[in-house]
């Protein structure tokens, strides 16, 4: 009877964890999306939401996407 409980219980989180992800999916994108964008992952931002102080690497940083587009 224990096994069947532990086994049940087990059925029960995961069918919360796809419903949570199924409901709040796209909430919890966003809000990681949100959250990872206040981090500055290089010396220097160029973006609007800028998090760094210093734009000196902006024009490089600004050509080299350049060339990596076309």
């Amino acid at each position: 009877m224990k096994t069947f409980l532990k086994i049940a219980a087990a059925l029960v989180a995961i069918a919360g964890a796809v419903y949570v992800i199924a409901t709040y999916g796209d909430r919890i994108v966003a809000w990681a999306r949100r959250l990872l964008s206040t981090i500055c992952w290089e010396d220097c931002c160029c973006d609007e939401d800028c998090c760094c102080d210093d734009d000196c690497c902006c024009d490089a940083v600004q050509a080299s996407e350049a060339d990596f587009e076309g």
